[in-house]
């Protein structure tokens, strides 16, 4: 089987005056992958149902993912963070609690469980290793049949941590940079030399405990670190991880500061060829643009906010928020799950949470991380433009 296409880039790729050209976003042999917005037809029942409650035909089911946030705090200054705006600049937003209690994230795992959420990925909104309840929970919701995933800036890898990510599907490491220099430039600590011993900590640990989990080796590509991504790539898969991620962030948002960068989008694309051809049966390479326009900019192709509510977003202020790109925003807030998360089911799907998802206007949203999701409700359920009846 060929996993790496050498002359990708000869065959595949076109520059234009527009921008970057058809880029190879994973390898053919790879194509059914965690990273394809393709997934969500998978999620057509689902899909079906939140069509349904928006037209108040039926109960709209609970969501496929909790993304939990426990803890509003981080020991990296990254200036591309979207959730900088209430971690540093604006911390009054959070309110009294910017870490949630470590029983009551347990309490909410066997909440979620019971409800019928199938995933539980633990993130941020700030360095979730930072919360000394993070392995139990992780813990707790596999004993009770969910798949887990955490998103870690690596930092923080004690034994009782490293044991809990074993048990889960997948850890995505944010690493984004291939070098010390590079490193402190954009994440503002000089700790490079700490993540690359804990990620060569973990793969042994995940060697020697047989363990499934699939490591990912982040990185946004931005102007101080674009130049760097093909070494990147090789690092990541001289440490022995199982994923290189590249993709270019969201600085598009009024409350992030920075603005959209600038590539020289045929190097770069040259630079993510060569990326590729290091790919193997043990390494694969996504290198994502499907979700931004040409010249790696915000692009919307959908018309309607559809498919958010695949997941709940759960922050450390103990309050559910309609998208993973709006969190903290007031304006999105669903409702409150702390102290009680029972009282989830007193808001999803009501009256509220159906208007506020009619009243989105996207033209006033950056990045969607569910835009392909929004595309597929729109061109299979509202149009089937696929034909469905014709297998």
């Amino acid at each position: 089987m060929e996993w790496a296409n050498q002359s990708w880039f000869l065959k595949n790729a076109r520059q234009n005056m527009e921008g970057i050209g058809p880029v190879i976003e994973w390898s053919e042999a790879n194509k059914y992958n965690s990273f394809s917005s393709y997934k969500g037809l998978a999620y057509f029942q689902h899909y079906q149902k939140i069509v349904g409650w928006l037209d108040s035909k039926n109960d709209l089911p609970p969501p496929i993912e909790c993304n939990l946030d426990p803890i509003a705090e981080c020991n990296l200054e990254c200036g591309f963070c979207i959730t900088q705006r209430y971690l540093r600049t604006y911390r009054d937003e959070v309110g009294p609690m910017r870490r949630l209690p470590d029983d009551y994230m347990l309490y909410l795992v066997d909440f979620l469980a019971d409800w019928g959420v199938e995933g539980l990925c633990l993130s941020g909104g700030g360095e979730p290793t930072l919360h000394t309840g993070l392995p139990q929970a992780v813990k707790r919701a596999v004993s009770r049949g969910m798949k887990t995933s955490v998103f870690t800036n690596g930092t923080c890898l004690s034994d009782e941590i490293g044991e809990a990510l074993l048990l889960c599907q997948w850890v995505a490491l944010s690493i984004d940079a291939a070098d010390q220099t590079t490193y402190h430039k954009i994440k503002g600590r000089s700790l490079f030399p700490l993540v690359i011993r804990n990620i060569e900590r973990f793969v042994a640990w995940r060697k020697q405990n047989k363990s499934d989990v699939a490591l990912c080796f982040k990185f946004l590509l931005l102007p101080e670190n674009a130049a760097t991504v093909y070494q990147a790539c090789k690092l990541a898969k001289s440490l022995g991880v199982q994923d290189f991620h590249a993709r270019p962030p969201d600085l598009e948002r009024a409350d992030v500061k920075g603005k959209a960068p600038e590539f020289d989008l045929q190097r770069l694309q040259e630079d993510l060829g060569r990326c590729h051809e290091e790919e193997t049966k043990d390494f694969h390479v996504y290198t994502v643009s499907h979700k931004f326009s040409p010249d790696l900019h915000v692009a919307h192709n959908f018309n309607r906010c559809l498919a958010s509510p695949l997941v709940i977003p759960i922050l450390t202020d103990g309050n559910a928020y309609l998208c993973v790109d709006r969190k903290m925003e007031k304006a999105f807030k669903l409702g409150s799950c702390f102290p009680q998360p029972r009282n989830i089911l007193q808001w999803w799907g009501s009256d509220k949470h159906r208007e506020l998802i009619k009243s989105i206007d996207i033209s006033k949203c950056s990045r969607c991380t569910w835009g392909e999701y929004n595309r597929q409700i729109e061109e299979t359920v509202l149009e089937d433009k696929m034909c469905l009846a014709f297998p």
